[in-house]
């Protein structure tokens, strides 16, 4: 079952365009979420075997826990202004993503990433909830993982809930492509195919998953977890995680 997504218009859709490029500084080029691993082990080796991994992260990790929690923040910073009790909703959402993310690499590659996108956005004319919730990541009351504020800046901006979440998929999904082309290594033309690939998956992701409370959000990714473990051995690395 597919959504219906209505795209957004006008300044929208340009905020919307320039938060999810590659070109916004988040540093995520650095990281690999152990595909490198995968890849040193043999398990990713070309691009039908690159598509079942992220196929499998999108159904098992990325749609029943990021972007449960990416929706949430969205939907709390459009009803709740800029209240003391709307913020601390979202510190709570915050610490409690960082609870999923299990491994210490995936944990900091979520961090790092949603902290570098906050003091991008911080240069956009941010609304006060955007820059009380930054006041708290710079502190460090609240790590910033990245599903969060993409959806608090998203919606600060302007942008539906529906474009918000593809938007997100497209930028972790295009990261994760991107760490494929260098690692396993694909060419170009297979990195397209990827993202082409993806995109029905992310919308049936969005039809599943938007709606779930961060109660129910879940995540089952053994495999993953091992080989991110791994990746903090490997002989030589790449990236980050």
């Amino acid at each position: 079952m597919f959504v219906s997504i209505a795209a957004p218009h006008g300044q929208q859709l340009w905020h919307l365009l320039q938060i999810s490029d590659q070109f916004f500084p988040t540093g995520g080029y650095a990281f690999s979420h152990a595909l490198e691993t995968y890849s040193t082990e043999g398990i990713v080796h070309d691009r039908a075997s690159c598509h079942r991994l992220l196929e499998n992260l999108c159904w098992h990790a990325i749609g029943p826990c990021d972007v449960v929690f990416c929706a949430q923040a969205y939907r709390l910073a459009v009803g709740g202004g800029q209240t003391l009790d709307t913020l601390t909703a979202l510190i709570e959402l915050d610490q409690l993503l960082t609870v999923y993310k299990v491994p210490r690499e995936l944990r900091q590659e979520s961090q790092h990433t949603g902290q570098a996108f906050l003091r991008a956005a911080m240069t956009l004319d941010p609304v006060p909830l955007v820059q009380a919730f930054w006041q708290h990541v710079r502190d460090g009351t609240t790590p910033g993982q990245h599903a969060i504020v993409f959806g608090l800046v998203a919606q600060g901006l302007g942008c539906d809930q529906e474009s918000t979440l593809l938007a997100y998929l497209y930028t972790v999904l295009t990261g994760l492509v991107a760490a494929a082309l260098r690692l396993v290594p694909l060419g170009q033309s297979d990195g397209q195919r990827l993202l082409h690939e993806l995109a029905p998956v992310s919308r049936a992701l969005i039809a599943q998953y938007s709606a779930m409370s961060p109660e129910e959000a879940w995540n089952s990714t053994p495999g993953l977890d091992i080989r991110s473990m791994q990746h903090e051995r490997l002989y030589s690395r790449l990236c980050r995680s």
